[in-house]
């Protein structure tokens, strides 16, 4: 079964094409973006299910990065010296993982610090050019301590409406400057110190519509797909929406045609994600090529063996892949 067979981009081979998806978990409880022993218990659990690979949630390049104030960071050595604990459990059970590198912008929520756009909106300040330049420098400072920390990649965030998608979008970069002549520049910018301090697989999450007449669409994506792909990006990981909220047509595989489209325009793995559910639905995405991999999401924290049961039942793990223990349970699952 394809869905089952090895991958390999940029000398990292990862054993399934099912990943699981970035997840902000809000549980950083003491503020301070350092990772609890309920992220060690979280990710761990992940790996025992035998995924391909994990992309760790949206990890704060830097103190204006957050989500939220519960959000986790990899700027400060506590920061990493927590995470680093974390990626040491997860290959411990064979499994590849990678941090998601994210910048809020104006969605940050976290209090007492500088909210930063690339234009005023929702109360943020425009960024001088020195803000920039700062972030730019934040991402690489971000890749050279993932390197450090081990783990097998990294992604940038550019979807959901936070900086790196403000900046993309024309709803909310409204500069007259280079940044807004060029509503890429700042993307660029990033994944290219993230791939000169980064030796491995870079991947870049992307929203391929952001459901607003007035916002980018999947014509536009599919220009910065073409884009990321000639730079070197190994992997594109395809979802929707933007920095305004939105009507969004949920439903089964609703963002599996923006995968399709963006493997339309180059030759790189594209990931999707949302609403996937069923092992058919999988089998179908990766057999059709619709994509090459699947991210889980809410199926994953539901069932975080989800993975294992269908290999078990295709006959395809023996006793010598998992521990004696969740054999034996899975036997008695039949």
């Amino acid at each position: 079964m394809k869905t089952f067979e090895p991958l390999t981009f940029k000398k990292m081979t990862i054993a399934n094409r099912i990943g699981v998806a970035p997840m902000c978990t809000y549980m950083c409880r003491k503020k301070d973006g350092v990772a609890e022993d309920f992220h060690l218990a979280h990710y761990t659990t992940f790996a025992l299910g035998q995924p391909g690979f994990i992309i760790q949630e949206a990890t704060a390049v830097n103190e204006n990065g957050y989500i939220s104030d519960y959000d986790l960071g990899i700027y400060q050595p506590r920061q990493r010296e927590a995470l680093k604990h974390i990626v040491e459990s997860v290959h411990s059970h064979n499994v590849k993982m990678g941090v998601q590198l994210a910048h809020a912008g104006a969605k940050s929520k976290r209090s007492n610090v500088r909210i930063v756009a690339p234009s005023a909106v929702d109360g943020a300040e425009e960024m001088t050019l020195q803000d920039i330049e700062k972030v730019i420098f934040d991402f690489e400072a971000a890749a050279k301590w993932a390197r450090m920390i081990g783990y097998d990649f990294v992604e940038v965030h550019g979807a959901h409406g936070y900086l790196i998608n403000q900046f993309l979008s024309p709803l909310t970069n409204r500069r007259s400057d280079e940044y807004g002549e060029d509503k890429h520049l700042l993307l660029k910018k990033i994944v290219s110190v993230v791939l000169k301090e980064f030796d491995g697989p870079v991947f870049a999450r992307l929203s391929g519509t952001e459901y607003h007449e007035e916002g980018r669409t999947i014509e536009d994506t599919q220009e910065t797909v073409k884009l990321l792909a000639k730079m070197g990006v190994s992997v594109i990981n395809m979802s929707s929406g933007g920095v305004v909220a939105a009507n969004i047509p949920l439903g089964p595989k609703y963002q599996v045609p923006l995968a399709t489209a963006a493997k339309q325009v180059c030759s790189i793995p594209v990931a999707t994600a949302g609403l996937i559910t069923e092992r058919e639905q999988i089998r179908s995405i990766i057999d059709n090529e619709e994509a090459d991999l699947v991210l889980l999401g809410r199926l994953a924290l539901r069932d975080p063996f989800f993975i294992l049961k269908w290999k078990y039942d295709e006959n395809l793990l023996s006793k010598e892949d998992v521990p004696n223990y969740m054999y034996r349970s899975l036997q008695a699952s039949k």
